[in-house]
C-alpha cells in the first residue's frame, strides 16, 4: 500500500532506517506541511533515538530533499503505468490530492544541492511523460489551484 493514512505513525524495526526516517518525514509533510517537520519529529515518528536521523541524513535539507526525490520517482512511476492523455493527468492530479505536502515540497526551494541538482533531471524526465497531456506547466498549475481550493 503506497499512501500511509493520515495521522498514523510509522515506526522503525530494525529494517532500513534510511527509509523508516523518509516515511515518517513524508507522511508527516502530508498531514502538517513542509514546515512541521524537524529530524526529532522524524525521529520520533519512526521510533528512534534522536540522534539516529543523522546516520543517513547530515540536515533537514538532506532528508527533505530524499523525500522530495522520492516524491519524483513516485509520481513517474504513476504516469510510466498509464496510457492515454486523459489517464496521465487523472494519475498526475491524484497524486497532488494524494500527497499534498509531498508536491508542495516537490516544487518548492530545496536546500539540498545534490537534490536540487538531481531534481532538474527528473523534472525535464516528467515534462517529458505528461507533453501529451497538456504539458507539465498546465498540469502543475492546475493541480496547485486545487490544491489551494481555487479550481472552481
Amino acid at each position: 500500500m503506497r499512501a500511509r493514512m493520515r495521522g498514523q505513525k510509522t515506526s522503525y524495526h530494525h529494517g532500513d532506517l534510511k527509509q523508516g526516517l523518509m516515511e515518517a518525514a513524508a507522511t508527516l509533510i502530508d498531514i502538517r506541511g513542509r514546515h512541521a517537520l524537524t529530524m526529532r519529529e522524524a525521529a520520533r515518528r519512526a521510533g528512534v533515538s534522536e540522534a539516529a536521523p543523522y546516520r543517513h541524513f547530515a540536515n533537514l535539507d538532506e532528508l527533505l530533499g530524499a523525500v522530495a526525490l522520492e516524491g519524483y520517482d513516485m509520481l513517474i512511476g504513476d504516469i510510466e503505468s498509464v496510457s492515454s492523455a486523459k489517464a496521465v493527468r487523472e494519475a498526475y492530479f491524484a497524486f497532488a490530492a494524494d500527497f499534498p505536502g509531498r508536491y508542495e515540497l516537490m516544487f518548492g526551494k530545496l536546500g539540498d544541492r545534490k537534490a536540487a541538482t538531481r531534481r532538474k533531471h527528473l523534472v525535464a524526465d516528467l515534462a517529458e511523460l505528461v507533453e501529451r497531456a497538456g504539458g507539465l506547466a498546465a498540469l502543475h498549475g492546475e493541480a496547485s489551484l486545487r490544491l489551494a481550493g481555487l479550481d472552481g
